[in-house]
């Protein structure tokens, strides 16, 4: 068991890490491109993003505590898969603390609202922690990968 769950959480990780850069690279651009009339392109596309991203996080969340427990006897697999969850806690937290918060006041924002230099700030300034959230998830990753090596030996 303890392999087909660090394999589990390994694949989740990877299609997360996947998923989430080319929202970055390819979509999230087009949302920020002409704030606030671009904001217009956050609602419907975060409706479909929402019925992948709970599934997917669920599933590695659960896969990655039972990689955890299953792989308690090994200290040379454990710290990485401790760490690996370190990396997604930061990147949860972070998330149902600002990214949520900040993409909804953004969606709900008339395109009519004046560009203000204040909001083109806090809009630099969501994408360029949504590429820190995007290095921790490729941390995050690496960490499993690593774990998953050391497991093979």
């Amino acid at each position: 068991m303890n392999i087909i769950a660090l394999l589990t959480a390994t694949c989740c990780a990877i299609l997360i890490f996947i998923v989430g850069a080319y929202e970055r690279i390819y979509r999230m651009p087009k949302w920020f491109a002409h704030p606030p009339e671009s904001f217009g392109l956050i609602t419907p596309q975060a409706k479909k993003s929402t019925v992948f991203w709970i599934p997917a996080q669920l599933l590695f969340i659960i896969s990655l505590i039972t990689a955890i427990i299953t792989n308690w006897k090994y200290p040379e697999v454990r710290w990485y898969l401790i760490l690996a969850f370190a990396c997604f806690a930061i990147v949860a937290g972070l998330t149902g603390g600002y990214f949520v918060r900040e993409i909804l006041a953004f969606a709900k924002m008339p395109a009519t609202t004046p560009l203000t230099p204040a909001l083109e700030k806090r809009a630099a300034q969501w994408l360029k922690w949504t590429t820190a959230r995007n290095v921790l998830q490729a941390v995050s990753l690496g960490l499993l990968m690593i774990a998953l090596t050391k497991m093979q030996r």
